[in-house]
C-alpha cells in the first residue's frame, strides 16, 4: 500500500515537472501605437507574470497606428494585436481577414480638439487646419464625423501627419485642432495655459467604440486556446491594473520610459476605467461586446464615413473567447 503511494506521488511530481518543463506557447502582440498608458494592462500581465502562468511567452511590441496593426494582424505576421475597433470595422469591411475578440476600452475617446474657444459646433471649424494622422484611429472616423454634421473634407483644411507630431503641431500654433483622443491631449494642452475646446465625436452623432484585441482569422481557428489563455491573463492583468493604479503606473514609466509625470498616466487610467462598459455592456463580463453597438457604429460609418462593404454585425466581432 505505501509503495502505490509512493509511486502514486512520484508519477504525480514527474508529470508536473514534465508540464512546467514544456515551453510556453510564443505569440507575439502588435500594439495600436508607440508606449500609452492605455497599454498598460497587457505591459503589467507581462511584468506580473500573469501570461507566464497560463503557458505564454508573449512578446509585446509597439504598433504605427490602427489601421497598421490591422494590417499586419490580417498577414499574420503577428497573429494578434491591439487596435481601435472602429478602425477594426473598416479593415473588416474592406476584407482583412481579422476579428475582433475582445472590447476593453468600449467608450471612444476620439474627439476634435480645439485651442480656439470660438469653436462650440462642427459648423465652427469651417476653414481651420486640423491635424489627423491617415494610419490611426482618428483618421479613418474624420471624415464620418465632418459628414455627420453637414461638413466635408474640402471644408477643413486637412494636415495629415503622424499621430506624434500632432501635439507639437497645436501647441505651436501651426494647427488649429487636432483629431484625436481627449484624455490625452487636452491635460497636456491646459498645462501649457492653452484654451482648449472639445469636440467628441461620440456627442455629435458618431458610435464609436474604443479599444480592443483583434486577432487573424487563420490563427484564431487553429490556436482558440492560446487566445483564449492571452485573453485571460490580459484580463487579469487590467483588474488588476485598476486595483492598483499607482504600482501600474510604475510599471508602465519603467517600461516605456515615459519621461510624463505619473499624474498624466494615472489620469489616462481614471478615463480608462470610466469607459469599460457602454449601456448595452453594463454587468457583463469584461471585454464583452454587444451585437447593437457594433450595428450603431458599423452603420454610422457606411452612412457618414469611409466604409464599404457592411457586414452583419456578427462578422466583426465573437465573445467565444472570453473567459466568462
Amino acid at each position: 500500500m505505501r509503495y502505490f503511494k509512493h509511486a502514486g506521488g512520484a508519477l504525480f511530481a514527474f508529470a508536473l515537472m514534465s508540464t512546467t518543463a514544456l515551453a510556453a506557447d510564443s505569440i507575439r502582440l502588435r500594439l495600436d501605437w508607440s508606449w500609452w498608458a492605455g497599454q498598460t494592462p497587457m505591459i503589467l500581465a507581462k511584468e506580473k507574470g500573469f501570461y507566464d502562468e497560463v503557458g505564454l511567452d508573449v512578446d509585446i511590441v509597439q504598433g504605427q497606428g490602427s489601421k497598421t496593426t490591422t494590417m499586419v494582424v490580417g498577414e499574420n505576421a503577428d497573429p494578434i494585436g491591439h487596435a481601435n475597433l472602429s478602425t477594426v470595422a473598416q479593415s473588416i469591411s474592406a476584407g482583412v481577414p481579422i476579428t475582433a475578440v475582445a472590447g476593453w476600452w468600449q467608450q471612444g475617446p476620439i474627439s476634435l480638439i480645439c485651442t480656439d474657444p470660438a469653436i462650440k459646433t462642427p459648423a465652427d471649424v469651417k476653414g481651420k487646419r486640423i491635424g489627423s494622422t491617415p494610419t490611426g484611429s482618428d483618421g479613418q472616423i474624420l471624415p464620418a464625423f465632418l459628414k455627420a454634421n453637414g461638413l466635408e473634407l474640402t471644408d477643413i483644411t486637412l494636415v495629415n501627419m503622424p499621430g506624434d507630431a500632432k501635439f507639437a503641431g497645436i501647441a505651436s500654433g501651426q494647427l488649429d485642432c487636432i483629431s484625436g483622443d481627449d484624455y490625452f491631449y487636452v491635460p497636456q494642452l491646459k498645462a501649457q495655459g492653452k484654451e482648449v475646446s472639445v469636440l467628441k465625436y461620440a456627442d455629435w452623432g458618431i458610435t464609436n467604440l474604443g479599444f480592443g484585441i483583434v486577432v487573424n482569422n487563420d490563427y484564431l481557428a487553429q490556436n482558440p486556446d492560446i487566445v483564449k489563455r492571452f485573453l485571460a491573463a490580459t484580463r487579469k492583468g487590467m483588474e488588476y491594473t485598476f486595483a492598483n493604479k499607482d504600482e501600474a503606473v510604475g510599471i508602465f514609466l519603467k517600461v516605456s520610459g515615459n519621461t510624463q509625470p505619473a499624474e498624466f498616466h494615472r489620469g489616462v487610467l481614471d478615463a480608462y476605467e470610466a469607459s469599460l462598459h457602454t449601456k448595452r455592456t453594463e454587468g457583463k463580463p469584461l471585454g464583452w461586446m454587444a451585437e447593437e453597438d457594433w450595428e450603431s457604429m458599423n452603420e454610422t460609418l457606411a452612412q457618414f464615413g469611409t466604409m464599404i462593404g457592411k457586414k452583419d454585425a456578427t462578422a466583426y466581432f465573437s465573445n467565444d473567447q472570453l473567459p466568462q
